[in-house]
C-alpha cells in the first residue's frame, strides 16, 4: 500500500468534497467490492468493482491527479457509440486510464478497427491483457503507459474516458490529441468533472448526447484537422 498516495487522496477528497461525501464515496466502494459484477459473471471476466491506486506502487508523479478504476457501464457505453456518426470499423478505440479493460471489452465486441488500452498502473494493464486473452479479442492492444505523455495514433479515433485523472492531466491530454493532428477524433467522456477544458479547447465541439445515456459528453472534431 502506498501511505503517502493514500494520505494525499484523502485530504484532496475532504478539501473538494468534505466529509460526508468522502465517507459515502468510501461506503459505496467496499459495497462494490464485495457484490458480484453481472458483466464478469457473464463473461468470466475481472473487469468489476471500485479499485483504489493506493493498492499499488505507480512511479508516474501524475498518481496524485488520477481517480479509482471503476467498471464502464456495458449499455451506456454501447449507446454513446451509437450516437455517432460513424461506422466502429472505419475507427480506432482509445481507453485512457483503462483500468481492467471493461471499456476494451465493450469496443472490441462492437467491431472497431482496433482497440487500445492505454493504463499506467502495471498490475491493472496486466488484468486487462488477461481479460483481452479470455475472451480471444486478437485486435487489442493495452500499453502500460501514462496518458499525459500517450501519443494518439493518425486515422480515425474515438477516445474514451471514464474521468481518470483531474484537470493537472487532463490539460496535457487535449494538448497531445490537438498535437497529434488525427483524421477524425471523437471524445466520450464518462462522469466528466474536466468538461470545461474540452469545452475551450478550439478544436472540439460537444454534441447534444441523448437523453437515454446519463452523465456521459460526447465531443467532435469542429473542422477537419
Amino acid at each position: 500500500m502506498d501511505t503517502r498516495l493514500f494520505v494525499l487522496k484523502l485530504f484532496r477528497s475532504l478539501r473538494r468534497n468534505g466529509l460526508r461525501f468522502t465517507l459515502r464515496e468510501g461506503l459505496r466502494a467496499i459495497k462494490l467490492s464485495r457484490e458480484k459484477d453481472v458483466f464478469d459473471v457473464k463473461y468470466g471476466t475481472d473487469t468489476g468493482g471500485i479499485v483504489q491506486l493506493w493498492n499499488f506502487t505507480i512511479r508516474s508523479p501524475n498518481a496524485r491527479f488520477a481517480t479509482a478504476y471503476l467498471a464502464t457501464d456495458e449499455q451506456a457505453l454501447v449507446d454513446a457509440i451509437s450516437a455517432l456518426p460513424d461506422d466502429p470499423r472505419t475507427l480506432t478505440f482509445i481507453d485512457l486510464g483503462c483500468g481492467k479493460g471493461r471499456a476494451l471489452l465493450v469496443a472490441a465486441n462492437l467491431g472497431f478497427k482496433q482497440v487500445i488500452g492505454v493504463e499506467f498502473v502495471h498490475e491493472l494493464a496486466e488484468t486487462a491483457k488477461k481479460n483481452l486473452n479470455i475472451l480471444g479479442i486478437t485486435n487489442a492492444l493495452v500499453e502500460h503507459a501514462d496518458a499525459a505523455e500517450y501519443r494518439f495514433p493518425g486515422g480515425g479515433i474515438i477516445v474514451y474516458l471514464y474521468n481518470p485523472f483531474h484537470q493537472e492531466v487532463m490539460q496535457k491530454v487535449i494538448a497531445n490529441l490537438k498535437r497529434s493532428l488525427p483524421k477524425k477524433v471523437h471524445v466520450i467522456y464518462c462522469n466528466p468533472t474536466c468538461a470545461a477544458l474540452f469545452d475551450s479547447c478550439g478544436f472540439l465541439a460537444r454534441l447534444n448526447s441523448p437523453k437515454e445515456i446519463p452523465n456521459i459528453q460526447i465531443w467532435s472534431a469542429t473542422t477537419p484537422l
